[in-house]
């Protein structure tokens, strides 16, 4: 078969191949907005299988059944087995014997320093007691681009960050038209976030 690889229809014609692979080994396919879910059930076995661009990510319970899904995936593709998940897609996961935690570390770092932040007091109060934001808090922030990209950063970081989900969620609503007080809003936001870094979801 003529390789692929750096062709504009390459990731097309991956997950069109990929796709009618899995179904053959009766996967059932479900499309999500980012990425995409093959889930197989044999029994009380369960194997789920995520698929983001090239990458996979399988889990399951039932660990020789997954290992034999993999034998018959190399069957069709070239793989590489990276054993289990450390980081994937800005979050980072720490497995334990009894819990698996998941964080964004290095991704609220990265955003820090994207905004020129790295150097803020670390807060532990995310928002000001009783706060509430207007359309109209000071006059308009100079660039809404900046915001927005701010905010948008923030709404990803609420993937394993549920505490800031309310605060984000306000911001969220002033994309149009932000003003002074909503920027220093979402700066405090990342002044929680430098004192918070360590938070994250623990899965037992």
């Amino acid at each position: 078969m003529k390789s692929l690889y750096g062709l504009k229809q390459a990731q097309r014609a991956w997950y069109e191949k990929l796709t009618e692979h899995l179904l053959k080994l009766n996967f059932k396919h479900y499309d999500l907005d980012d990425a995409t879910l093959f889930v197989k059930k044999v029994g009380k076995i369960v194997v789920y299988l995520v698929v983001y661009v090239d990458d996979l990510l399988m889990t399951g319970n039932n660990e020789s059944y997954i290992a034999s899904i993999k034998k018959e995936l190399r069957k069709g593709f070239e793989i590489t087995n990276l054993g289990y998940i450390h980081y994937f897609l800005g979050i980072e996961v720490t497995q334990h014997p009894k819990s698996i935690f998941l964080s964004q570390k290095k991704y609220i770092r990265d955003l820090l320093n994207r905004f020129c932040m790295t150097e803020c007091n670390p807060l532990t109060i995310l928002m000001e007691q009783n706060l509430k934001l207007t359309s109209i808090e000071g006059k308009e922030f100079e660039d809404a681009t900046r915001y927005r990209q701010l905010v948008g950063s923030l709404n990803y970081l609420t993937t394993t960050r549920l505490d800031i989900s309310f605060v984000v969620g306000i911001l969220s609503g002033f994309m149009q038209k932000p003003c002074e007080g909503h920027w220093s809003v979402a700066k405090r936001v990342l002044m929680y976030l430098n004192g918070t870094q360590d938070f994250g979801i623990k899965y037992t």
